[in-house]
């Protein structure tokens, strides 16, 4: 390659010629790049050969790594496709692999670029390259793909033209082709490994029940319009009865929801309506609801029982009249009370019961 880069710099419209550039094109400056190109790789290359990788060292880390909730929390995706849903390991999770693996580069590059034409069908594309590289092994994983500058909007396609909208759109694309090339270039066995270890997270290692996390996932739900009866629908039990993969799968669907996935596409062709409330706020309304139903019946119960007590003297009403200045604070009490009111005794059983 260098001695062809040589003879590139003496006949430089040969070298444009057999490289099939196009007119126009300045052919020194393709050939300096190359070169440059060429001496980079291979100095990566080198180094790589002379500081290995530590692989007990490197699944110690990505163990530690995914103890922690941060990590274990976007762990996971979960999108809808072809009628069933689709899970795996999350770009974020592949990144933190491939960050401690050590030796290894991945990205995308853009290769050429169209603008949009006039016509309303006539869209903008960018043909870009996605890789992951394994420098110690020299083993690559590149895919190709043409991404269009568009939006897909409920009113139909629409064409981006701010220079911020594409590269948005290119990013986010390429963030997805990156996962796949990760995950072929991982060994298999540390994959699965942060797989179960990230599980174990979200499971709780401080002594909560899943029943109990999954409640409390129910709150960040809510702020998308999932209710309860939604989650227990699409798990086809209720929560209490949740196991750790469901509770795993439930965070991908969170994290799909975050990233603008509708809530429809995973509880219903209704998409759901946010109530403004929580599970364990409407949990609280049910027993606040409860408890003031049986006070209103407990009086009328008390009332009940202590009716048969009067003497029979005592059903007519006496006149009303000032009690004796001399009568004593318990007489002036019971005097002021309303007739056939519960005892003091009668108080103490309904304070029991509730």
């Amino acid at each position: 390659m260098s001695q062809e880069l040589i003879q590139a710099g003496q006949n430089l419209p040969a070298f444009a010629q057999r490289a099939g550039l196009p007119a126009g094109v300045n052919a020194g400056a393709v050939a300096i790049e190359v070169e440059r190109a060429v001496a980079e790789a291979k100095g990566q290359m080198q180094l790589a050969k002379m500081f290995p990788r530590d692989l007990n060292g490197a699944y110690a880390e990505l163990m530690e790594a995914c103890k922690l909730p941060a990590l274990a929390g976007v762990a996971f995706y979960s999108v809808p496709q072809g009628g069933q849903k689709v899970t795996g390991p999350s770009i974020r999770l592949a990144e933190e692999i491939a960050r401690v693996y050590g030796n290894f580069e991945f990205g995308h590059r853009e290769l050429s670029r169209i603008e949009a034409g006039p016509g309303p069908r006539e869209f903008g594309r960018s043909e870009i390259e996605v890789y992951a590289w394994d420098k110690q092994t020299n083993n690559r994983s590149i895919r190709q793909i043409t991404v269009l500058h568009v939006l897909d909007t409920k009113e139909g396609p629409r064409k981006l033209r701010d220079q911020k909208d594409i590269d948005n759109k290119i990013a986010n694309v390429a963030s997805k082709q990156s996962r796949g090339r990760i995950l072929a270039m991982m060994p298999k066995w540390m994959v699965e490994a942060a797989i179960e270890e990230c599980k174990k997270t979200l499971a709780g290692n401080n002594q909560e029940p899943l029943s109990v996390r999954a409640r409390k996932m129910t709150q960040a739900f809510a702020t998308y319009g999932v209710t309860t009866e939604h989650l227990e629908r699409y798990l086809g039990h209720k929560l209490d009865e949740i196991l750790l993969d469901e509770l795993a799968d439930l965070t991908g669907v969170f994290n799909a929801l975050k990233d603008g996935t509708p809530a429809s596409e995973f509880f219903g062709a209704e998409e759901p309506q946010s109530t403004g409330k929580s599970a364990a706020e409407d949990l609280a309304s049910e027993a606040k609801a409860g408890a003031a139903a049986a006070a209103q019946r407990q009086p009328r119960q008390s009332r009940q029982r202590a009716e048969p007590e009067k003497p029979a003297e005592q059903e007519k009403a006496p006149e009303s009249k000032e009690p004796e200045k001399n009568s004593s604070p318990v007489e002036e009490q019971n005097a002021a009370a309303p007739e056939g009111g519960a005892q003091p005794e009668e108080q103490a059983e309904a304070g029991d019961v509730f």
